[in-house]
């Protein structure tokens, strides 16, 4: 039923988008001092990927080919990770201070907001494509595997709408602009789950190098830019403690699903 798999697919790409944007309404607070609070927000914001790194995309992409651990079955998520992360090595090397400076890319925001948009809309990619395969199974299988994946993932896409939109905030970018760059970052997930969900036995077999792509992406980031950003303005102690508890915030939304 290609039909019924595209219309599932695109509404639950919308939900999840939005739902990434309700990730910000907290930072709609205006007695919050972005100017005093940045370094810590930066570094709850690396938390909240990092976990999310760990938990939603390198985790399940070891245990989609097996319960045991070999380097056949590890070798996919590793490569993706590290193929992940010289993509935003040398997207960071490309984004130079000079090509900023153009109009055409001065548009996009500062480089910081550029790579934290790129690594959030690539951590979209595999979620997409884990939804369109369960809904094709669900043809299959008569199981309700995709909207579980789907529901699981907007949930998920809440606390991630926070990690895009504090850094973006501090930065000093608008309410409104964190919040649609926020949105925007989930808009991978639909068009990665249409073709998923039209050819899944094709898709299925790359799930563990996508996931491990987006993970090394992530990670990357939170190293290269999100936490020495944090220790701009922050002692190492604070830095940590706040990072940790992003960590812990997230692992907290692994059980509420």
């Amino acid at each position: 039923m290609p039909l019924e798999i595209l219309i599932k697919s695109t509404i639950a790409g919308v939900l999840a988008s939005l739902a990434c944007g309700l990730g910000v309404l907290p930072l709609w607070v205006k007695k919050l001092d972005y100017d005093r609070y940045a370094g810590l927000g930066y570094a709850v914001a690396g938390g909240l990927m990092f976990a999310a790194s760990v938990y939603n995309l390198i985790l399940p992409g070891l245990q989609l080919e097996t319960h045991s651990l070999t380097w056949h079955e590890v070798a996919p998520v590793i490569s993706g990770i590290l193929l992940g992360a010289l993509f935003m090595s040398m997207t960071d090397t490309y984004l130079s201070e000079e090509r900023l400076e153009q109009k055409n890319w001065a548009r996009f925001g500062t480089r910081g907001q550029i790579l934290i948009f790129l690594a959030m809309a690539i951590h979209s990619i595999p979620e997409g494509v884990a939804v369109g395969v369960g809904y094709a199974s669900e043809t299959v299988y008569e199981t309700h595997l995709g909207t579980y994946i789907a529901v699981a993932i907007g949930i998920h896409n809440i606390p991630e709408g926070l990690a895009v939109g504090i850094p973006l905030r501090s930065a000093g970018a608008s309410l409104n602009r964190a919040f649609w760059m926020a949105v925007l970052t989930s808009v991978p997930q639909p068009v990665a789950a249409i073709p998923a969900g039209m050819a899944s036995w094709f898709f299925q077999p790359l799930m563990p190098i996508l996931m491990g792509f987006a993970a090394g992406a992530m990670i990357f980031l939170v190293l290269l830019e999100i936490i020495p950003a944090a220790l701009k303005s922050e002692t190492q102690p604070r830095i940590a403690w706040a990072f940790t508890i992003g960590f812990c915030l997230m692992i907290l939304v692994q059980i509420l699903i």
